[in-house]
């Protein structure tokens, strides 16, 4: 899901369509201390799913163990590295372009592994 910020509201709809996309399965996510992340609806919301979602809080300012700051590091190195967008839906358009075509593997299939998604887009 893209969103032009990070807010309270957009980040409960992301964790109801997790809730849709797994409606049985056990989930667990690995949250940063962002403070979005924290808004009374979304730890109600936690709450209230807590018997199948499982969230593990990253210790605050630590960037070296949230894996999407590796993500946010190759898309502004693919994105803004020594160019300037000066139109929105352009930047958007070549944004949605790179996640597509990027194939994310997080671990050896053939050793046992956590399956956190099968390219950058589907794992939300």
């Amino acid at each position: 899901m893209m969103a032009d910020r990070g807010c309270g509201s957009r980040f409960l709809q992301f964790l109801e369509h997790l809730a849709r996309r797994w409606p049985t399965d056990q989930v667990v996510l690995v949250m940063d201390n962002v403070s979005y992340h924290k808004t009374a609806a979304v730890r109600r919301w936690l709450a209230d799913h807590a018997e199948r979602i499982i969230v593990c809080w990253l210790p605050t300012y630590s960037p070296h163990l949230n894996r999407i700051e590796r993500v946010w590091r190759f898309v502004k190195g693919k994105l803004a590295c020594h160019r300037f967008w000066n139109d929105r839906p352009s930047l958007i358009h070549r944004a949605n372009h790179l996640f597509h075509h990027v194939q994310a593997q997080y671990a050896d299939p053939d050793r046992p592994h956590l399956t956190l998604a099968q390219n950058l887009c589907r794992s939300a």
